[in-house]
């Protein structure tokens, strides 16, 4: 019954707040007063508070509080008693001045007599329930690590349980049983000595918060529901790291690479090999463009190998699967770059020299990898033997209809070769066209 009263003045304190503290549109002037609301303050149980409304301004407030054991009165409390705590005099809520005195604890029925300006009045019985009893207070939880690790997961906790009374006052309890809580499950019950005070001994595997919780044990007198301010229990983690090499950081396009890697964690004696243990490996340019190349478990010297053949370039991505182990840091390393050269070629080139005794130089190139760079710059290069060559000019390539063509007039009178040139970059690979021999202006 007892748990029943409370948990029905906590529904009824929930409901106060939306109906007694909004705007309420005023009562016709016939109708008589209406108390919305009676009950207890929820973090000060010794105020009572009365919500009501009417046409006119409410002159008189008496509140009767009733035993549910003996139906006897135990108290009243006169209009002196209140003071308008909010709203105005037609729709407001009254608080007591000062908190209550009743000879025992208990939740007490509310009976309440409201008479307004008009002489409108009204005698409302159980309008609600008054909780008068003692609530569980914590001070601070101490503890003695913030932060397990491998070899101290152990974390000692000390505090002290009060009871705050309805009348104000701020005491020790002892003798009463507090819940040790470990990421919101109970792992450890202790008992406070005389002055309230207990220390528990939890242990954690990961990190969690730890709270100290009191809940309704029975004792006298009756204590309500408390808890303390949660603490957060961090984890000190073992660094780890990666250390990587490439078969190769130029590729042509459909060339695998192979990655050999070595994991390894910190100790006291420096670094040395992590074995067993697993994670993944992705490819890409950057973070937001990866593929999967796959999982790996490291060997008992903490190394392994993977071949990837990638479509276009950037860096092995490797992350470190510490799931399993809280002590352990999901360390994360980056490869050396690997640039992917997709496949560049001429299909035709020609030079000969022109009526105006320039030399005229065209020809096509073609990409048939798939990509096509955004710039096609083509060297125009000619050499007196076909050995030593120089530039003579260079031109940019475009669509054309057929392919990505090019042409140049040069000012060239003596007899030489011919050729056009692509420079390889990190995304294409070079080309050189045939040679062709011009013989020299007549």
């Amino acid at each position: 019954m007892l748990l029943w009263r409370v948990r029905r003045w906590v529904t009824v304190a929930v409901a106060a707040a939306a109906l007694g503290m909004g705007g309420v549109t005023a009562a016709h002037a016939a109708d008589p007063p209406e108390v919305t609301y009676a009950g207890s303050v929820s973090d000060d149980l010794g105020i009572l508070q009365i919500n009501a409304r009417s046409a006119a301004d409410i002159k008189s407030i008496t509140a009767h509080l009733v035993s549910y054991g003996s139906q006897t009165e135990v108290a009243e409390i006169g209009t002196k008693d209140f003071r308008l705590f909010s709203g105005t005099l037609q729709d407001g809520s009254w608080r007591t001045k000062k908190p209550l005195k009743l000879p025992e604890f208990g939740s007490y029925r509310i009976d309440v007599e409201v008479t307004d300006a008009d002489g409108g009045h009204v005698l409302q019985q159980s309008a609600g329930d008054f909780a008068y009893y003692v609530v569980a207070q914590f001070g601070a939880l101490t503890v003695d690590r913030t932060a397990i690790d491998r070899e101290h997961r152990d974390v000692q906790v000390e505090g002290t349980l009060y009871g705050r009374w309805p009348t104000r006052q701020v005491k020790p309890l002892a003798a009463r049983q507090v819940e040790i809580n470990v990421d919101y499950w109970t792992q450890a019950t202790v008992t406070t000595d005389a002055r309230g005070h207990f220390t528990a001994s939890v242990r954690l595997d990961t990190a969690a918060p730890v709270q100290a919780v009191f809940a309704m044990d029975g004792g006298t007198p009756t204590v309500l529901y408390g808890e303390s301010e949660p603490v957060q229990i961090g984890v000190d983690q073992i660094p780890t790291r990666f250390t990587s090499t490439v078969s190769s950081t130029d590729v042509d396009f459909g060339q695998p690479v192979t990655v050999s890697v070595k994991v390894e964690q910190k100790t006291a004696d420096g670094w040395v090999p992590l074995a067993g243990h697993s994670g993944g490996v992705l490819f890409g340019p950057d973070d937001a463009q990866t593929d999967l190349v796959g999982r790996f478990t490291t060997a008992d010297d903490g190394t392994f190998t993977m071949d990837y053949t990638p479509w276009q370039g950037g860096y092995f991505q490797l992350a470190l699967d510490t799931s399993d182990d809280p002590f352990l840091q999901a360390g994360t390393g980056t490869s050396d770059v690997v640039h992917v050269h997709r496949a560049s070629k001429f299909t035709a080139f020609t030079a000969a020299r022109s009526d105006t005794g320039q030399v005229h130089a065209e020809g096509l190139i073609d990409f048939p990898d798939g990509w096509t760079p955004a710039r096609i710059n083509v060297h125009i290069q000619s050499s007196p033997d076909g050995v030593n060559w120089s530039t003579l000019t260079t031109v940019e390539a475009s669509w054309g209809g057929s392919g990505n063509d090019f042409a140049a007039d040069l000012d060239e009178s003596g007899a030489g070769y011919y050729r056009a040139v692509f420079d390889a970059d990190d995304n294409f690979q070079s080309a050189t066209s045939q040679t062709v021999f011009v013989p020299a202006s007549a």
